[in-house]
């Protein structure tokens, strides 16, 4: 159930005046407000990183008590439309294809990417995410471009990425057939040249002793 208090009031009054980014509480209210209507609506943003950090708070949290709401359809519709901007087209899609789409997620609906620094101040920019919401997820690009390029060059997909392929799959709807389309776009895209093959891809080291899913030792029992 939505509670009295909004996500976007909540973090107006409470988050720590650091995390403010040099606005008043109104000023801040209105720029989450914008942020996370545009992110529902073209369901991913550029932004600084600490706009990004604040908004995917905002909009889990939002997702969560949308899903479990357990108010009347009109009274849900009515308290978000004060959440949002541009509610005639956000708070349709927040109650209808957002909530189905993550019926079977608990959290994690959103994903940070980051991204160059913005030119002129230098700024950390990120781009904010929903997941799986089809082609223009660029995660979703980012490991098929992968796969195309170890594919063309014969080479096995390493264990690292079959996880992140797993993982980006599990909850995607036509997923296995989404992803296989992309990595034949990729192929034929991004590798035309073979210059462009010569080289693997640059890999995070998936034998790493503190990865959680990987390690390159044995665990020993106590005596």
């Amino acid at each position: 159930m939505l509670t009295e208090v909004s996500p976007l009031l909540f973090v107006a009054l409470f988050i720590p005046f650091a995390m403010t980014l040099g606005r008043n509480a109104k000023m801040l209210n209105h720029t989450m407000r914008n942020l996370v209507s545009s992110l529902i609506e073209y369901e991913s943003v550029t932004t600084t990183m600490a706009k990004a950090k604040i908004a995917q708070g905002i909009i889990e949290d939002l997702i969560v008590k949308t899903k479990k709401s357990t108010l009347a359809k009109n009274e849900l519709k009515s308290k978000l439309y004060g959440e949002l901007y541009n509610q005639e087209k956000t708070v349709p899609k927040l109650m209808n294809e957002i909530s189905e789409r993550y019926k079977e997620r608990n959290g994690g609906f959103t994903r940070i990417l980051k991204l160059e620094p913005r030119i002129g101040d230098n700024a950390p920019q990120a781009l904010l995410e929903l997941v799986d919401n089809g082609i223009r997820e660029m995660r979703f690009w980012y490991i098929a471009k992968t796969v195309a390029r170890l594919e063309l060059q014969g080479q096995p997909l390493d264990n690292l990425t079959q996880k992140n392929v797993k993982d980006l799959l599990l909850y995607r709807k036509n997923g296995e057939e989404e992803f296989r389309k992309t990595v034949e776009i990729c192929k034929n895209e991004f590798f035309q040249d073979d210059e462009d093959l010569k080289n693997l891809p640059r890999m995070k080291n998936d034998t790493n002793g503190f990865h959680r899913a990987f390690h390159n030792y044995e665990v020993v029992p106590r005596e």
